[in-house]
């Protein structure tokens, strides 16, 4: 028989009680490499528009394409695995696409680039699927289709890797043991190659998270071959099932690529917004922070709120100011219109901060007072005139250039600053370990 590719999409298999997708492509992927069937890329892990309410954790979609001889006993290993291991008791709406050939559409990839940055009807996914004559499965409301066929089609321009290692199944809810020191260490060894592991402002590891789900910890990095090296620098401190390296777009900065349209402002859009500062930002208790923005014809609020350390840049922000603000709409509530809240702000221009002073005395270096409106300033002391305030440029606060949240409130899609100007094409390499097994 004549080996056929097979794209496979999953999404929303877990729950806020634990599982994770990407533990669903490591046991599938362990399953399709048992079988003899041969990965033509690293498995995808896509993370689609951060703002969507219901998404658990990153929203995270994973997809791997694969060259089999049997493509039905393939589609019913993977559904198998999905019956088997989805969260649907808790809450996920699994849903799985299978695409054979080379028959990803221009329309798809177009879906893709909508799913990260809106929201997208179920209906929609599975009318798209259709008409490129994929195969669905799902459970329950199946809106996880939308992010496995957003997975299958999504374009990487540029491309970034983690390594993700797993729990044995004894350990799962138990804390995890990491060392701070040894996040911090291996994060200062493989920089600039990796990113978003360790908070040194914190001292926060950010590789590992605090639920209930299998995955013990998390490396982000440029390329695969750093992570496998900076994955050594960590000990285990507990026996581990192993690991899988992802193509991501982690770390890009995707999401924030595209204009929103003011004139719709749809709710839990993400995106940029162009324009001008209209007025003073006012902080608020808790020292968050909103800001005006006039752009396209509308005036549109938008809030930095404290955990991302923004507020403070926001708040030296005056009226004249052209920025280029990047976020996600939130939606109105009673009291509340829609609003942008902000994951980043590009100071493009600097309005001048002009001081207007009432004149000193010449003679008695006392500021003078004014006679009223339009009559001009006087010494109280000896009683010289003066016609008009003076002038003088006052420093700002901030500088043109590019601001993003503190790395502890990073979101998985966030660019960082060390990436600025990095562009990734990443080759599959199938003689780096990116599929391991730690234990039987």
């Amino acid at each position: 028989m004549v080996p056929m590719r097979l794209h496979i999409g999953m999404d929303d298999t877990d729950s806020a009680r634990g599982m994770c997708t990407t533990f669903l492509a490591y046991v599938v992927a362990d399953g399709l490499l048992a079988r003899g069937d041969a990965f033509l890329d690293y498995p995808r892990l896509v993370r689609l528009n951060p703002n969507i309410p219901w998404k658990t954790r990153g929203n995270g979609a994973v997809s791997m394409t694969i060259e089999t001889d049997d493509p039905d006993g393939a589609e019913r290993f993977v559904t198998g695995m999905v019956r088997k291991h989805a969260e649907t008791d808790h809450g996920a709406n699994p849903g799985v696409v299978f695409l054979e050939g080379d028959s990803i559409t221009p329309e798809m990839r177009q879906f893709s680039g909508e799913a990260l940055r809106g929201v997208i009807p179920i209906g929609d996914a599975r009318r798209l699927a259709r008409e490129a004559g994929a195969r669905v499965m799902h459970l329950g409301t199946g809106r996880g289709v939308v992010g496995a066929l957003a997975a299958i089609g999504y374009g990487f321009v540029d491309s970034t890797a983690e390594l993700i290692t797993y729990r044995t199944d004894s350990m799962l809810g138990n804390p995890r043991r990491v060392s701070p020191e040894t996040f911090r260490m291996m994060q200062e060894e493989t920089y600039p190659d990796t990113f978003s592991s360790y908070d040194a402002s914190t001292g926060k590891v950010l590789a590992a998270p605090r639920g209930p789900d299998p995955v013990f910890y998390g490396l982000r990095g440029e390329d695969p071959l750093t992570l496998c090296r900076a994955s050594e620098m960590i000990p285990r401190t507990e026996r581990l099932r192993g690991h899988l390296i992802f193509r991501t777009n982690q770390g890009t900065g995707d999401h924030l690529r595209h204009p929103i349209d003011v004139n719709a402002f749809e709710a839990h859009a993400s995106g940029l917004l162009r324009g001008v500062v209209c007025d003073i930002p006012a902080v608020a208790v808790g020292g968050h922070a909103s800001f005006r923005v006039a752009a396209d014809g509308r005036t549109i609020t938008c809030w930095a709120y404290r955990p991302t350390g923004l507020s403070g840049v926001v708040a030296g922000l005056i009226p004249g100011d052209r920025v280029l603000v990047g976020g996600g709409v939130r939606r109105a509530s009673p009291v509340h219109p829609r609003t942008l809240n902000v994951e980043l702000v590009r100071v493009l221009s600097l309005a001048p901060l002009v001081s207007h002073d009432n004149p000193r005395c010449s003679s008695c270096n006392k500021s003078m007072k004014s006679q009223g409106r339009g009559q001009g300033f006087a010494c109280v002391r000896c009683g010289a005139v003066s016609g008009r305030r003076t002038t003088r440029m006052l420093p700002r606060s901030i500088r043109a250039g590019e601001y993003i949240p503190r790395v502890s409130a990073h979101r998985h899609l966030t660019r960082p600053l060390q990436r600025a100007g990095r562009t990734n094409r990443m080759r599959f390499d199938g003689t780096i370990p990116w599929f391991s097994v730690y234990v039987e």
